[in-house]
């Protein structure tokens, strides 16, 4: 068997499906709007309760054939975000435009709060496609929608539109 060649790949903006997306090795920025790079900031709360951004699409993209198959992707936060930041993921086999009206609406209760669908990010895998998908070019497998959310018990320095730098997300998958 021949292993396939795997990048992590973001799809929103001009590169949604059904593109083929664009490297999300190199980073992207939690925001309001739908691009990787964006700088519509996230507002913080100035009471109890939780902003979010809009969720960013992320699914692995096979770049180079294999004769396997890959199945039980996962996805897992490398440590421990800043206070008042949390990040979650969602499951999602199909990809859906991200935009303003799709967005977990803010909470103004519940510091910290998981938006209705979504669970938090550990620093365990969590399971986020487990089709069993062949190596041939393309997106492979589902997406693994992600979100920020900001809360008021935040201790970090900045204010809205400060650059803050989150654990790397990480991605696991079986190849057989």
């Amino acid at each position: 068997m021949a292993a396939a060649t795997v990048q992590a790949m973001y799809y929103g903006g001009s590169t949604g499906e059904p593109s083929t997306g664009a490297n999300a090795e190199t980073g992207i920025k939690y925001n309001r709007e739908d691009t990787q790079l964006g700088t519509t900031a996230i507002p913080i709360p100035t009471s109890a309760g939780t902003n979010y951004s809009w969720f960013k699409e992320l699914a692995l993209s096979v770049t180079s054939t294999g004769t396997t198959t890959l199945s039980n992707r996962t996805i897992a936060r490398s440590s421990a975000p800043p206070a008042g930041l949390i990040m979650y993921f969602a499951s999602s086999s199909g990809y859906v435009q991200p935009s303003s009206a799709n967005r977990p609406s803010d909470t103004s209760t519940g510091d910290d709060a998981a938006p209705a669908a979504w669970t938090a990010l550990t620093t365990s895998y969590q399971a986020y496609s487990t089709e069993s998908v062949g190596s041939s070019s393309g997106r492979n497998g589902g997406f693994a929608k992600t979100l920020l959310g900001v809360s008021s018990t935040g201790t970090y320095t900045g204010g809205p539109g400060s650059a803050i730098t989150l654990p790397n997300l990480l991605i696991q998958y079986d190849e057989a």
